[in-house]
């Protein structure tokens, strides 16, 4: 009776041990989690969130490796990507890709220029969020004006001149090549007249990065300016798979599930 059942539990052992095998490579090569811990690119993404990241949105690597089997177009503008922090070694950055190789990006009065085009934006209103605090101090209650941003992916040639028909014409012409829509935040008053960068251009085989929380954010504008290799982006965030922490009404409450951020598409 005893021997009889040796083979049954050896057979369960080598399909546990291949199921495992499985996932592992899945997981070095396919999709791989990340938790966001930041407020950096609210409302896209929001502390506590858990999001999949597809390792095969740019090319197919070996598996733990960044050597590419199938290479494929590499990211683009308006992508929200995970990447090596190329300033600190070890860890892992989430921003939304906003200049690619060659273009020019620069914030005047808070809205977003590539190459010298405005990208459009409409408000929406206000959103209130959980900030961070500092140290052990508790998260606060953050209240900042909502916009929604339609970033042309297409190639964008500067404007003959810096009027508003100009400006709008070249950013029809590169919005024929696609538009990315997505909301970003501004939690600060606007000064008439500043200006961040302008930053670039993008060297080859590089990105710009900003977060989408724009004056809450660690990003390519910091330190003068920095840009991240494409071999260090891990892959482009594709799903938002379930958020944890206070409700964004009580701070003060006790972590939960929150059931809007379930398998929730980033865009």
């Amino acid at each position: 009776m005893g021997d009889a059942g040796r083979p049954a539990v050896r057979e369960l052992l080598t399909t546990a041990l291949a199921a495992l095998a499985v996932a592992a490579l899945l997981r070095g090569s396919v999709v791989e989690a990340f938790s966001v811990p930041g407020g950096s690119m609210v409302p896209t993404l929001r502390p506590g969130d858990l999001v999949f990241v597809s390792r095969l949105a740019y090319g197919v690597r070996l598996p733990f490796t960044r050597v590419a089997v199938l290479p494929l177009p590499g990211p683009q503008r308006g992508d929200v990507v995970v990447f090596s922090d190329p300033r600190r070694p070890g860890q892992h950055l989430v921003k939304r890709v906003v200049g690619v190789a060659g273009d020019v990006v620069e914030l005047r009065e808070q809205r977003l220029l590539v190459n010298g085009v405005a990208q459009p934006r409409a408000e929406l209103g206000e959103l209130s969020y959980l900030e961070a605090g500092e140290g052990a101090a508790p998260p606060r209650l953050d209240t900042c004006r909502r916009w929604r941003e339609a970033l042309a992916t297409g190639p964008v040639a500067p404007p003959p001149a810096e009027e508003p028909e100009a400006m709008a014409d070249a950013w029809s012409r590169a919005a024929a090549g696609g538009v990315s829509t997505h909301e970003v935040l501004q939690c600060r008053r606007v000064r008439p007249g500043r200006r961040e960068g302008p930053f670039g251009p993008v060297r080859p085989g590089h990105v710009f990065v900003l977060g989408d929380n724009r004056d809450r954010s660690d990003d390519g504008r910091t330190d003068g300016g920095w840009q991240v290799p494409v071999d260090e982006v891990v892959g482009r965030v594709a799903l938002v798979g379930w958020g944890w922490g206070p409700a964004e009404a009580s701070p003060g409450a006790g972590s939960g599930l929150r059931t809007d951020r379930l398998f929730k598409p980033v865009e």
